[in-house]
């Protein structure tokens, strides 16, 4: 490869870093809630990531086995209700559509399968999503 090859090849991935972190939305930061409050979905959209340390401690208040083996995941909730997953935190695809319904439930629609339903409530940033069998996913905030 000549310099000059070398060269546009920088400039192209350093233009696709400026343009990939140019993209990025702020989150707005939702105050501390509980079951019940009405939620708004400018606290929603934004990037996730789930955090194993916050889901094992909250299923194990609840009574429930502390999900050690939770995998790293990534979301990016849309305006508009698109709902796209990561396993890197890097590329990103679409994985189904997001929406709020009633005061605090959050209703994740995958492409393919049944809605799942889930309780939503913030606390120190963190947005915590409980099941119909009462277990918890804890996902934090990520950049």
């Amino acid at each position: 490869m000549n310099r000059t090859n070398s060269l546009r090849l920088a400039c192209l991935a350093f233009a696709l870093i400026l343009s990939a972190c140019a993209n990025q939305k702020k989150m707005m930061e939702a105050p501390d809630t509980v079951p019940g409050d009405k939620l708004s979905e400018d606290y929603l959209i934004g990037n996730w990531c789930t955090d194993r340390e916050l889901t094992s401690k909250s299923n194990r208040d609840a009574g429930h086995s502390g999900m050690l083996n939770m995998r790293p995941l990534f979301w990016r909730l849309k305006q508009g209700g698109e709902w796209q997953v990561s396993s890197s935190g890097w590329l990103y695809e679409n994985h189904g559509r997001w929406r709020l319904k009633g005061l605090d439930n959050l209703v994740l629609e995958r492409s393919e399968g049944e809605p799942v339903n889930y309780q939503a409530s913030f606390k120190d940033l963190a947005l915590y999503l409980k099941d119909e069998e009462g277990k918890f996913l804890v996902l934090a905030g990520c950049e």
